[in-house]
């Protein structure tokens, strides 16, 4: 049994979980790097430069841990994991029409759990990860939760809504109430080599860099028909190859002439049509959730009070109330145009504590009220 101050902190070999384990050994942790291998790495990736590969490199993590921490490493397999519960999970969420989070899903299904699992299994009562993010408590909730990072620019308690039993008790976030720069500055002064560290994207598995090229490669290209393209008012506006990977609100990469500027409004899987409205027509103020989770949807009965949503990681915590609870509905305050399916809906209190989430649904009569 390991003794109570080790601890496993996840890395990628990015700046952010880099300098966690570094700050984790300044205060007396006993700490292991643990990479999780997403991808088995071929020819074409091993010869392109740290800041342009994918997330989670081994040969990194491998000189960070040896040569500059000084700390045992392990090597996870989660490429299994990660290609049914991510990838997937993340083309057939697009060929029903819905546009998921893959970083979340990773969070939740795959990075954590394997974290944990690793970490108990070697006897290690603690994780961490380089995530900006911190524990503060919640006057509204009277409990311990998330808070969005002081450098909200780079806050990423959004991505981690999804992620079951996290505890102040058994998850650190040694970078959370720092800033992006002031991380650089520490990465600096430890040696690392602060130019060549990644910086981690979304949507890490897309080599293209471009989703749409990805989902019409892996499952769309044995459709040969054309999508018809009409506004929602009945205008018809042409054919594009496909309208896979596509997402409401979405201006850029359309490619067709309206007139005027024209967003994505609806995407029709079956019928292989593409609707298009102007901005104005994509405001709504209600939405309903699925799958809720957190400790807003575990007070039955009690009043919520105001609450607070995003429904994007770069996006400012709206106001919102409930409009009714069973069926997992909830009213802006003002009408939004980032009311997408399958997005992740994250509840905020007043002091931007995380209380809960869901996934966006605008179909259907209402919530499956269990969580998952």
């Amino acid at each position: 049994m390991k003794k109570s101050k080790s601890i496993v902190i996840g890395m990628s070999g990015g700046v952010d979980s880099a300098v966690s384990a570094w700050i984790l050994k300044k205060e007396g942790y006993d700490v292991t790097g643990v990479i999780l291998r997403l991808w088995g790495e071929d020819a074409a990736e091993s010869s392109k430069g740290w800041g342009e590969r994918t997330c989670c490199h081994v040969p990194m993590v491998e000189y960070l841990c040896q040569k500059i921490l000084k700390i045992p490493f392990a090597i996870v397999d989660a490429e299994p994991s990660f290609k049914s519960d991510v990838v997937d999970s993340f083309k057939s969420a697009y060929q029903v029409g819905e546009t998921p989070n893959p970083c979340t899903s990773c969070n939740e299904k795959v990075k954590l759990p394997l974290l944990r699992r690793w970490a108990e299994k070697n006897g290690i009562p603690k994780v961490a990860t380089g995530h900006y993010t911190y524990w503060k408590r919640s006057e509204d909730f009277n409990v311990s939760g998330l808070a969005m990072a002081h450098d909200l620019a780079k806050d990423q308690s959004y991505f981690l809504s999804r992620t079951p039993d996290l505890t102040p008790e058994n998850t650190v976030f040694p970078v959370g109430r720092m800033s992006k720069p002031q991380v650089r500055e520490v990465a600096r002064e430890a040696g690392f080599p602060v130019e060549g560290l990644l910086e981690n994207q979304e949507v890490c598995f897309v080599s293209e860099k471009r989703v749409t090229e990805f989902l019409r490669h892996e499952i769309d290209r044995e459709q040969p028909l054309p999508w018809n393209v009409r506004t929602i008012a009945g205008e018809p506006l042409g054919t594009i190859p496909t309208a896979i990977g596509l997402t409401r609100g979405q201006r850029k990469g359309l490619s067709v002439a309206g007139g005027r500027r024209l967003y994505v409004h609806t995407v029709d899987i079956q019928k292989r049509q593409l609707w298009l409205s102007d901005r104005s027509d994509l405001f709504e103020s209600t939405f309903t959730v699925k799958s809720p989770l957190g400790i807003m949807f575990e007070t039955e009965g009690k009043a919520l009070g105001k609450l607070f949503v995003r429904f994007r990681s770069t996006m400012s915590p709206v106001p919102c109330e409930v409009e009714d609870a069973k069926a997992g509905r909830f009213r802006l305050d003002k009408p939004h145009d980032g009311i997408v399916e399958g997005q992740v809906a994250a509840f905020y209190d007043r002091e931007n504590i995380l209380v809960g989430s869901g996934l966006i649904i605008r179909k259907g009569t209402g919530a499956d009220i269990s969580s998952e």
